[in-house]
């Protein structure tokens, strides 16, 4: 049973949030900017208990075809690298989110958990990841949303 709390964090979090700022940060403070400082994307929390989550590189390359697979291995490559989305069932536990990870680009989240710790201050979010491999560097990811 959920209690009133959490049902009101859950009432605030649901919705569409639009991304404003990505960049990850290592332990000794550098800041890195995986997909460049340009990155779009959104997360969607539905109010059934779902989460989805599509983050790109906003300069990322056009295939020359419109064939979905006619790109060379290369260009599939680096559109995939510029790219990360996940989906599934969310649940909130005091000022972190939890997904079970049902579906996602990267197949090694699948079956998984991704938590991100948040605040909401009015119609910005700020989310911030638990310590992930990026690169063959551990990184925490921090982003900022803005409620669509």
């Amino acid at each position: 049973m959920t209690n009133t709390r959490e049902l009101s964090e859950t009432n605030r979090l649901v919705g569409t949030w639009k991304l404003k700022s990505f960049e990850t940060r290592t332990s000794d403070g550098s800041v890195l900017y995986p997909w460049g400082r340009e990155t779009v994307g959104y997360i969607i929390v539905s109010p059934d208990g779902y989460f989805c989550a599509a983050i790109m590189g906003a300069s990322r390359k056009r295939f020359p075809s419109q064939d979905m697979k006619g790109g060379s291995l290369e260009e599939r490559a680096s559109a995939a690298e510029s790219y990360i989305s996940y989906c599934g069932p969310y649940e909130i536990k005091k000022d972190k989110f939890r997904v079970k990870v049902e579906i996602s680009l990267f197949p090694n989240w699948v079956g998984g958990y991704q938590e991100r710790y948040y605040k909401i201050d009015g119609r910005t979010l700020s989310v911030s990841t638990t310590p992930t491999l990026v690169g063959g560097k551990e990184v925490v990811g921090y982003l900022i949303f803005e409620r669509v």
